[in-house]
């Protein structure tokens, strides 16, 4: 039996291993290839629109870039900022985006958000990317292929590939259910 290939747009380890974790537990025996391709966004995306339109090109990127794969995954991290004010929840939001492709369907899902502090808000605001800041804010170095910003922010109860995790296997329930899907 020929295995399930899955080409994810991503070199990352933070973002491999989730999508590694779910399609094999979906379908063991997956296999899972990273490749190096490109969002066509800003190395730092602003806004839930930016931050899909990478994701989704990393997906369909990745899918024609692996021969005989089944499934195309782009992974997109991105912030947003709320304007309306810290007592009505306003600051500014990490997040990511998922998209997964199977070169007809495209599904894309959003993961839960995270506050970032102030210092940073105003340092990605001035045009600075968030992996740099907080390599330089916590001293360690390249965070952004480990625990990540929300490993470091959460004391490590959560890291960059649990949330991925869970975003990504919220977009695959279609793919799952395609009959309560459809229509």
């Amino acid at each position: 039996m020929i295995p399930l290939i899955v080409a994810a747009g991503t070199l990352n380890p933070a973002k491999l291993r989730p999508v590694q974790q779910v399609f094999q537990q979906l379908w063991p025996g997956a296999q899972v290839q990273g490749v190096a391709v490109p969002s066509g966004v800003a190395e730092q995306p602003i806004g839930a629109e930016e931050t899909m339109l990478g994701a989704v090109q990393r997906a369909r990127a990745a899918l024609k870039a692996v021969p005989g794969a089944s499934y195309g995954a782009g992974l997109e991290g991105g912030v947003r900022f709320d304007d309306t004010g810290s007592e009505q929840g306003g600051g500014c939001w990490l997040f990511g985006v998922v998209a997964v492709t199977d070169g007809t369907r495209l599904e894309v899902g959003r993961s839960a958000e995270l506050r970032l502090p102030p210092e940073v808000e105003r340092r990605l605001r001035a045009g600075e990317e968030l992996g740099p800041i907080m390599d330089e804010l916590s001293g360690q170095q390249n965070i952004k292929q480990q625990a990540g910003t929300v490993g470091l922010l959460t004391g490590g109860l959560l890291t960059r590939s649990d949330v991925w995790q869970m975003a990504l296997t919220l977009t695959l329930a279609p793919f799952l259910n395609a009959e309560l899907y459809s229509g």
